[in-house]
């Protein structure tokens, strides 16, 4: 304990210097703390871990001290430098005290509380921070269920396809091969009945070659006999000259040519209907329909595009954009958001048309001239309006529908360098482009006069 009054002036019989933190032991010696505490633990058993008066030698125990002397094993709740019970915090070192370290000189002016009463607020925020984190665990573990929720549902979308695939190109190949069959029978049964004619003309034929055989044989045998009984029988022999000549029928007949004429005709288009047919299932299976949104940093300012990025609407007014080099000037044009350099790519738009109005629908090169609307300029297009519909080419090409589209496809090949429009609503085609792209190709909407606009589907 510090020095009382009693010890004032007094020496410690260790340093021989003026006591500092006296403690006093039952045995009545007073010393320094520091020098209780050195000269105790250099006589003490290395196992024992307790402290012994210097002097006379007497085992002390922390209860018998009339200071706190630092006895015991020390661990997690004991000081570290004192071996003593930790009893004490201090708030501005955020340090553990025993109580020689509270009345330590480097802990005079701190704010030191006991360590009950230190301890709460800080398990008050651990606490806080315990609920703050349970709930940020409980957040992520709903999300990672509903995730993981999403995975499972995906993953079952996809094995049904897998199986909606595998029962569709079973039905194909079934079809195709049930097709195979009805083919090969059909075949085999003009084959069948060209066998059946041809015996059946090789029967009359031979038996008609043997009857007259027979007449020739005959009519050498008169012309054998003497004159006499030549002439007596004349009138027959002149019957049997007047004859009628025989007809040779035809080895296959009209009908049956007329059977293998037809169907020569079917599996000689078969092969292109077919290549056709693989084509558009390529085409169909390997085209991107990914969403295609209007890019606002190419809009003209004749353009009002919506919200969402699907729709552009003609405007009078100038509309205020931020500064950029791609918005076209004097023409109410706008690019899509995605650009393509590879692959196949489809998406639709639908066309609502003022009065006097009217819209392009199709693709544009990155680097198109900004007055230039033309194919050999970079863009590939129809121009549609209430009217009649024409497409982009140098010059335009006047298109004959049957109908003006309000729904149009666009499907992009960029590798086989082809645009191809179509009505989306009859799936009847419009125009196809051929052209050899380089760099990147956006798709390309324009609309003007007022009342007309353009929405993006899908």
């Amino acid at each position: 304990m510090p020095s009382t009054p009693a010890h004032e002036g007094a020496s410690c019989p260790a340093c021989k210097g003026s006591l500092e933190h006296s403690v006093t032991a039952t045995c009545g010696h007073t010393f320094c703390w520091l020098c209780l505490a050195l000269l105790s633990q250099m006589g003490a058993q290395p196992s024992s871990r307790v402290l012994l008066c210097p002097l006379c030698k007497e085992k002390e125990q922390t209860e018998t001290l009339m200071a706190p002397v630092p006895l015991g094993p020390l661990g997690e709740t004991y000081c570290e430098e004192h071996g003593e019970k930790i009893y004490f915090f201090c708030e501005n070192d955020a340090e553990l005290l025993c109580v020689f370290c509270r009345e330590g000189p480097s802990h005079q002016s701190h704010s030191v509380g006991f360590l009950d009463e230190a301890i709460q607020p800080y398990r008050d925020r651990l606490r806080s921070r315990l609920e703050a984190l349970s709930m940020e665990r409980d957040e992520i573990e709903e999300i990672k269920s509903r995730e993981d929720q999403k995975l499972h549902v995906l993953l079952t979308q996809i094995e049904s396809k897998k199986q909606q695939v595998e029962a569709a190109f079973e039905r194909l190949q079934k079809e195709l091969g049930e097709q195979q069959r009805l083919l090969l029978a059909r075949l085999r049964e003009l084959e069948q009945q060209i066998w059946k004619e041809r015996d059946e003309y090789v029967s009359r034929v031979s038996e008609e070659v043997a009857r007259l055989g027979a007449q020739v044989k005959e009519l050498e045998e008169k012309c054998q006999q003497p004159a006499s009984e030549l002439l007596q029988d004349v009138r027959v022999n002149q019957s049997r000259g007047e004859m009628k000549t025989f007809v040779s029928p035809e080895a296959i007949s009209p009908e049956l040519i007329k059977k293998i004429r037809d169907l020569h005709r079917k599996i000689l288009t078969l092969p292109d209907m077919m290549r056709a047919f693989s084509e558009n299932l390529v085409q169909h299976l390997e085209t991107d329909s990914g969403v295609v949104t209007l890019d606002p940093q190419t809009a003209s300012r004749s353009l009002v595009l919506s919200e969402d990025r699907k729709s552009a609407r003609y405007t009078r007014q100038k509309q205020k954009l931020p500064d950029s080099p791609l918005p076209f000037e004097g023409l109410p044009v706008v690019l899509g958001s995605r650009g393509f350099s590879f692959g196949r790519h489809r998406w639709q738009v639908e066309v609502q048309l003022g009065d006097g109005g009217g819209c392009m629908v199709g693709v544009a090169g990155e680097e198109v001239r900004r007055k230039g609307l033309k194919a050999e300029e970079g863009v590939w297009a129809v121009i549609i309006s209430q009217q009649r519909c024409w497409a982009s080419t140098s010059p335009g090409t006047d298109l004959q529908l049957s109908e003006i589209p309000r729904s149009v496809g666009v499907t992009l090949d960029y590798e086989a360098g082809r645009v191809t429009l179509l009505n989306a609503e009859t799936q009847a085609p419009i125009f196809t482009f051929t052209a050899s792209f380089s760099g990147k190709v956006f798709p390309f909407f324009a609309v003007w006069k007022k009342g007309s606009c353009l929405t993006l589907k899908g």
